[in-house]
């Protein structure tokens, strides 16, 4: 499987977190914040509250205005993972750990996601020169579009378009 890196799909937020906002969230922890839900707000908020102090609803808003500049509470996925009995919330705030009905689905979920086979498509040279041509020849329709453009600016501004008749005899202006 891809390594991938989880922290990446917040870097605007991590990029401007400040003191305020406590320690930001481990790899470990959004990486597995991400195994019960999509990269967004939500998942940011899950992975603050598997800090060693959890998170305040104040820090959830502050970190969710980073996310996309609204400053809006995100405690509904991590409600419903309480309820699921996935997450224990203990302390202050939102301080949560997992539990072992979790543990079990993540061990699930990483073994599923382990078995899933990338398979790439080989390409013959012959398709790969076919679509080197076909690129040259998309920029070469760009490059005399531009030139067109220019020139009819050069001579006196824009050109009004033509109305064109078609009749039985071909194009009729």
């Amino acid at each position: 499987m891809a390594n991938v890196k989880h922290a990446a799909y917040y870097t605007n937020v991590f990029a401007n977190w400040s003191k305020a906002l406590g320690s930001k969230p481990t790899e470990a922890q959004l990486s597995l914040a991400h195994v019960f839900g999509r990269p967004g707000k939500q998942s940011l908020a899950v992975a603050m509250a598997l800090r060693d102090g959890g998170v305040s609803g104040q820090q959830i808003k502050q970190a969710s205005a980073l996310f996309d500049g609204k400053a809006t509470p995100q405690l509904n996925h991590i409600r419903d993972l309480i309820a699921a009995g996935s997450f224990d919330r203990t302390g202050p705030g939102y301080c949560l750990t997992l539990s072992d009905k979790g543990q079990k689905w993540v061990e699930t979920h990483t073994a599923k996601a382990a078995e899933v086979k990338v398979e790439t498509k080989k390409v013959s040279a012959k398709s790969a020169r076919k679509a080197e041509r076909k690129a040259k020849v998309k920029a070469a329709k760009v490059d005399v579009e531009t030139v067109i453009a220019a020139d009819s600016m050069a001579e006196g501004g824009p050109v009004e378009p033509e109305l064109v008749t078609m009749t039985s005899d071909g194009p009729q202006l």
